[in-house]
């Protein structure tokens, strides 16, 4: 396992030269900068194949729950995004994401609406659970599963290779007046009291 984590890191570094992005590791707990309005990829130390390693029937062995990532106004946590990769096969053949976005309750704007986070969802509710319900499949190969952060009007956009994978709204300034306008989306970091402790990528 290890050697395919360090792997799939080499192949990141061979990726950023190829498109002329920058990387920074993102620490547990450590506020990195963003700018929405440049390519933001977040890069995660798995190809979507299933290790080698797990053993058919053992448990987790058709996916993997990566520690969250969490997105700031400065340092107001506004919501955090969970990725987890139903692995493919093999290189070459087709997996999926499912994603989940957690509104904070107080800079998240967090409320008990039940919305999803498909394409057609309202900009006004901030579900403190939002469980994408549909999958978006991938194509695995040799390289990382990356996410791509955007900003589309009012909403926080995920996509994988260009292809939508889900969306949340951007929390107002003052929970409840949206005469205040929107929070502004500056940094991210990993999820502080994650799991697996594994520092995914920042690039762009």
């Amino acid at each position: 396992m290890l050697a395919r984590i360090l792997a799939c890191l080499l192949a990141i570094t061979v990726l950023l030269e190829v498109k002329g992005l920058k990387c920074k590791k993102l620490p547990p707990g450590k506020l990195r900068k963003v700018n929405l309005k440049k390519e933001t990829q977040i890069y995660f130390p798995t190809n979507g194949v299933r290790p080698s390693n797990i053993k058919p029937g053992a448990q987790s062995t058709d996916q993997v729950a990566l520690d969250g990532i969490e997105i700031y106004s400065r340092k107001t946590l506004l919501m955090k995004l969970f990725l987890t990769v139903n692995y493919a096969p093999a290189v070459g053949q087709q997996g999926s994401l499912m994603l989940m976005f957690e509104h904070d309750m107080f800079g998240g704007c967090g409320d008990e609406s039940m919305d999803g986070c498909s394409q057609d969802i309202p900009d006004s509710t901030f579900p403190v659970l939002r469980p994408c319900l549909d999958s978006a499949p991938f194509t695995a190969t040799d390289l990382p599963v990356a996410l791509q952060l955007s900003k589309e009007g009012n909403f926080l956009v995920v996509k994988n290779d260009g292809k939508f994978v889900g969306k949340a709204a951007i929390p107002y300034k003052k929970c409840g007046d949206p005469s205040k306008g929107r929070q502004w989306i500056n940094a991210v970091a990993a999820e502080a009291d994650g799991v697996i402790k594994i520092e995914p990528q920042l690039c762009q």
